[in-house]
């Protein structure tokens, strides 16, 4: 009776440290959300989309993970219908609990308190393999809310036979490299390329205001004479003999044709048009402006930082990464914390970074020689400035700044003023954001 007693026993506890006497693991069903992001990491895969990564990934993370029965609904919706896929399913079983690559409305999910922070799965190794300047945009009040993946650097593209003929070849980097001037030196480039082209056709620089599109750049341009545009707390800050110079620089560059005539009533797209038919020097841009211009137009193009006082000269980026929406599931939230880090243990997911600039620097350095100019762009990392400060309403921010800056080129208002009106308008739609975010 006594041995039946014992085997008994043994059984039991067998029992319940492998199976827990019959008791099934919870089910979760994790919500993926993402609009149709293009991620062709190679050229057998040309439709790869992060829709790809996320189905391969989910898969594997099924057949590994223990700890919940997991169900993923990954859906793939068009960039118009983020309104109605994000924010109207708050609070529904349809609610996204992760979400790639996310918007401009995702400082405003944050101070929401939709969006979970996402610290306590980020290693040391983690954060050493990604540059600082890329963790600090991920940031918001002293809390991680991005698993950054790629990124979309933004430089300057210049058009090389234009600075040949200008007699301009010392500005001109190695191959492969991004060129870096001091303010000093852009003044000196965009003169003497002002000169050699005689073409009245012809202008140095991009320059536009019509509507919201390629404001980033313009923002960065108030760079050069060492404004930083926002203050300690995020907000514009241009009432300062930095900006203020900055803002005259651009009038003069305005006044003296240097850059095209009546570009107050240009858009971003019309100046790609003029460079793309070699009838402007300079533009902004990233790898696909190359990729255009020596593929489909059949010129040399090389990239230069924004200029700056100190000659590092700045880039600014288009950060893509994950997400994770807190939906007061204690048990979603833990397995979609725990799918996306597994993503990022497996290296063998990182391949589809390549459709831009990993910013896995480890992973850089060992597919350095498969895409053009990526070593140049993750070192170039270092020099990003943060064009957003994770500000909310920055579609707000965006509608007023550009008519700003056709006041600039206008004339009709001074140097003085446009950063007056810059920081009042723009800060009013930041503090309208933060209102908004209460509600």
């Amino acid at each position: 009776m006594k041995k039946k007693l014992i085997c008994l026993l043994i059984v039991m506890i067998l029992c319940q440290s492998l199976w827990g006497c019959g008791k099934e693991v919870k089910k979760v069903t994790v919500n993926v959300k993402c609009p149709p992001v293009t991620m062709v990491y190679d050229k057998d895969h040309p439709n790869a989309e992060i829709f790809d990564l996320f189905s391969e990934a989910a898969e594997k993370f099924k057949n590994t993970y223990k700890e919940y029965d997991v169900e993923f609904n990954i859906t793939k919706y068009k960039y118009t219908d983020e309104k109605e896929q994000l924010e109207t399913k708050f609070g529904t079983d349809e609610a996204a609990d992760v979400i790639y690559p996310g918007s401009f409305d995702m400082p405003t999910y944050i101070r929401k308190g939709r969006m979970a922070p996402i610290d306590d799965i980020i290693s040391d190794e983690m954060r050493k393999n990604i540059d600082d300047k890329i963790w600090e945009q991920c940031n918001v009040d002293g809390k991680t809310y991005m698993l950054p993946f790629n990124q979309l650097q933004n430089t300057m593209v210049v058009n090389t036979k234009m600075m040949k003929n200008a007699g301009l070849e010392e500005y001109i980097p190695k191959k492969g490299q991004i060129a870096q001037w001091s303010t000093e030196e852009f003044n000196i480039i965009l003169n003497t390329l002002k000169h050699s082209l005689k073409d009245n056709n012809k202008s140095t620089l991009s320059m536009f205001a019509s509507d919201n599109q390629g404001d980033t750049h313009i923002m960065t341009l108030l760079r050069a004479y060492g404004s930083d545009i926002f203050d300690k707390n995020g907000y514009f800050n241009l009432s300062t003999p930095e900006g203020i110079k900055a803002l005259e620089w651009i009038s003069e560059l305005n006044k003296n044709q240097i850059t095209p005539i009546g570009s107050e009533n240009m858009d971003f797209l019309s100046n790609y048009e003029l460079f793309y038919n070699q009838q402007l020097a300079i533009t902004y841009g990233n790898s696909v402006i190359i990729n255009n211009a020596k593929e489909d137009y059949g010129f040399d193009v090389f990239l230069a930082n924004f200029p700056s006082l100190d000659g590092n000269g700045y880039a600014t980026n288009y950060l893509n990464g994950f997400y994770v929406f807190n939906n007061n599931d204690p048990d979603k939230l833990k397995v979609s914390k725990d799918f996306i880090k597994f993503i990022y243990d497996n290296e063998e997911f990182w391949k589809y970074s390549l459709a831009s600039t990993p910013v896995m620097k480890s992973y850089v350095e060992k597919n350095k020689d498969k895409v053009a100019y990526m070593e140049a762009y993750s070192k170039n990392s270092k020099n990003i400035v943060d064009a957003r400060h994770n500000n909310p309403n920055w579609e707000g921010v965006r509608d007023v700044f550009h008519v700003c800056m056709q006041d600039l080129l206008r004339g009709s208002k001074s140097a003085e003023d446009v950063a007056k009106d810059i920081d009042k308008k723009c800060n009013d739609q930041i503090r309208k954001g933060i209102e908004d975010s209460k509600k």
